[in-house]
């Protein structure tokens, strides 16, 4: 048994030293990877704000215009649909 005691426990701690590497290594990737991501996330957000900036923009512009320039007229009358209740059902 104490021949078999030191390699054994020999290759299992050179087991171990190899998982706590490739552990160490998977953490700095991970954290790594986390911060790539987090800096897509900032850039995403800012080009969303462009885009909302220039709909804001465009829509201030087509307010701005006169309704009449573009062809459009005042409805004569206004009118709404009627409205119809709901069914229901009951188990009674």
């Amino acid at each position: 048994m104490p021949k078999l005691a030191i390699p054994v426990l020999g290759y299992s701690i050179a087991a171990l030293v190899a998982t706590y590497l490739v552990l160490i290594v998977a953490t700095v990737s991970m954290a790594a990877w986390q911060t790539n991501l987090a800096m897509e996330v900032h850039e995403t957000e800012s080009d969303i704000a462009r885009l909302e900036s220039r709909y804001y923009d465009m829509v201030a512009q087509i307010d701005r215009r006169d309704p009449a320039s573009m062809g459009l007229v005042a409805p004569k009358a206004v009118s709404y649909a009627p409205t119809k209740a709901a069914p229901t059902f009951s188990l009674r």
